[in-house]
């Protein structure tokens, strides 16, 4: 049985595994500079904006993790929410575990007015991509990234 709940400060050691886990997968493990301790001072900061869903089995190990932050659309006048990101290990892959991650920011998201949960995902992640499309996410193409260093 997998649990879903809010991640809580003693969680920031695993969620950093699923962030190191994450770039492994995609092929960027040079691209990750956040440590342990940092998560611990942003997510769980008083004032932060993100939240951060495990997955739990039964053993109350960590399989996954996802993380959320509010968005904004002005086209439509309503708060929304992006995943940041969403990784389950490989050996608990294909057991529903991202699914019922995915169900469950849905329900979050909708309980606090959101109309949509949107994301962006590696174009190395083809697993990623093809989990998307079966659960029928829609694919944005008019929209392309880009961003500047501060």
């Amino acid at each position: 049985m997998i649990t879903i709940r809010k991640a809580k400060q003693e969680d920031a050691g695993i969620i950093m595994e699923c962030i190191k886990g994450l770039a492994v997968h995609v092929g960027q493990v040079e691209m990750v500079t956040a440590t342990e301790q940092d998560i611990r001072d942003t997510i769980f900061a008083p004032d932060t904006h993100v939240k951060v869903f495990v997955a739990e089995n039964e053993k109350q190990k960590v399989c996954g993790f996802t993380l959320i932050f509010k968005s904004f659309s002005t086209f439509k006048a309503v708060a929304n929410y992006h995943i940041e990101d969403l990784f389950v290990f490989p050996e608990y892959r294909k057991l529903g575990i991202g699914t019922l991650l995915m169900n469950h920011l849905k329900t979050y998201a909708k309980g606090k007015g959101a109309k949509l949960v949107d994301w962006y995902v590696n174009n190395r992640n083809h697993s990623a991509m093809d989990f998307y499309d079966r659960i029928d996410a829609k694919k944005l193409d008019y929209k392309s990234i880009y961003y500047m260093e501060v």
